[in-house]
């Protein structure tokens, strides 16, 4: 555990989202329920409208073209280090990192649903519930 500590100053995960396709997205309505499922506030949830593909000749009929990058970056702070010196779980690891401001990589779908840019059923498909 010293030599973790001592060692590694951040801790950085990503995982690629495939983008809704810009020129066949159509809003797919609202669905508050799945996205305060996924951990979004209720009061954020109730204002974000999803976004889905039809499909066309641009994104091969998928609804998808192109990849964004959703990030969970875990600096090493002075709580996550008394966490690991102490022999704490990585549960505990995790909620001490959440509590000092990381965001997970579920966190960063949630977000990139919100702004219209990924769907919730691709965000579910690569990432873990928090």
């Amino acid at each position: 555990p010293f030599l973790v500590t001592a060692s590694v100053n951040l801790i950085l995960a990503q995982r690629l989202a495939r983008k809704v396709c810009s020129e066949c997205r159509q809003a797919a309505g609202q669905n508050a329920k799945a996205l305060m499922d996924l951990g979004m506030k209720p009061e954020i949830a109730k204002g974000v409208t999803l976004y889905k593909g039809q499909g066309c000749r641009n994104c091969a009929n998928t609804g998808y073209r192109g990849r964004i990058a959703l990030y969970e970056v875990m600096p090493m702070s002075d709580g996550i280090r008394e966490a690991v010196l102490s022999g704490a779980s990585s549960t505990d690891i995790k909620r001490a990192a959440i509590e000092s401001g990381m965001k997970t990589l579920r966190m960063s779908g949630i977000a990139k649903i919100a702004e219209g840019l990924t769907t919730i059923e691709e965000v579910l498909r690569i990432t873990m519930p928090d």
